[in-house]
């Protein structure tokens, strides 16, 4: 089929993601706790997932 869609599937690890904002952060020299962390996270997730540029996959 031609006109199907292509889907690259990135699994992204979350603890990875965390560790990596937190070095972020640490050497713009703003320490921000990890429950402020995931809460932004979730909320990014959450526009991404409504404007359909992620969706969550079953194993």
């Amino acid at each position: 089929m031609a006109n199907q869609e292509e889907r690259e599937v990135k699994i992204v690890d979350f603890e990875e993601l965390l560790t990596f904002i937190e070095r972020r952060l640490a050497t713009a020299g703003m320490r921000v706790g990890r429950d402020e962390i995931i809460t932004i996270l979730q909320a990014e997730e959450a526009f991404l997932m409504e404007k359909g540029l992620i969706e969550v996959l079953s194993e």
